[in-house]
This record gives C-alpha cells, structure tokens and sequence, in this order.
C-alpha cells in the first residue's frame, strides 16, 4: 500500500510539472531604435504575434535604454520572445511619469496594425537589425501637474 501513494504522489508531481510556457518558450531577443538617426531612449516596444495562441496571452516588450537598445521581456524581465512572426507597436513618451505620458511620435507607430514594423523571431539568439525610423518628433515639455 506504501508503494501504491508513492506512485500516486509521483505521477501528481510529473502531471503538475508541464510546460511553463505551454509549448511557447523564450528566445533570447535584442535590438535598437534609431528615430531620425538618434537613440530612442525610453522608447516602448511590444511585439504582437500574427498567429493565433488560444487564449494565452503572450505579449513581449521592452523599453529602449540611454543607446536605443533592448532586450525583450516575455515571461520575466529579460528572457526574450517565443519564435514567430509579429508585428510591432511602438511609442516614446515623452516623459516617465505615474500617468500616462504624451507619445513624441504623436502615435504614428503605436497601433501594430498600421505601424508597418515587423519582426520574426527565431530558434536561438535573435540580434535584430536596428529599428529605423524617419519621422516627425513633438517637443512635448513636462507639465508639472502630472509629476
């Protein structure tokens, strides 16, 4: 009878144990975004999946250090994007504050839909060619009300 629960207790721990990212795991992923040929520091950048994956909601992103660079964050902060094709949104508030900031892109690029950036993630490391893009950026000043 011991041996009966010890399988019992083994076979729930395996059944338990599954795919973390149920059949979708991280490839690592980075980048860079150049607006007008500059750094697009702060900028945020998430990846929306052209395929269908259920119900799972899987949304990477990462926002662009002092040089414009990132590294996608999928499952924890870091760990890359699963593999596919996706299409990207991207804004540049204007500031970090509590609420939400003005994009200094004016939106252009912020619905995947129509932004007109793809991307396709691969097994393995994924160094993506620099984002570029040529467009017209606000000079949007802080407004003190919403620090």
């Amino acid at each position: 009878m011991k041996y009966f629960w010890v399988a019992i207790l083994s076979f729930a721990c395996i059944s338990c144990s599954g795919d973390p990212y149920n059949g979708h795991p991280p490839q690592p992923v980075s980048g860079q975004v150049l607006i007008n040929g500059e750094p697009a520091k702060g900028a945020s950048i998430i990846f929306h999946h052209e395929g269908d994956w259920g119900t799972r909601s899987i949304v990477p992103q990462a926002t662009c250090d002092q040089e414009g660079k990132f590294v996608m964050s999928t499952y924890s902060q870091n760990d890359g994007a699963p593999e596919g094709e996706y299409k990207i949104a991207l804004s540049w508030p204007a500031y970090r504050t509590k609420k939400a900031s003005p994009d200094k892109l004016n939106g252009k690029f912020s619905d995947p839909k129509t932004s007109g950036l793809k991307v396709t993630i691969h097994p393995g490391k994924n160094e993506l060619a620099p984002i570029e893009i040529k467009a017209r950026v606000l000079d949007i000043k802080l407004d003190t009300k919403h620090k």
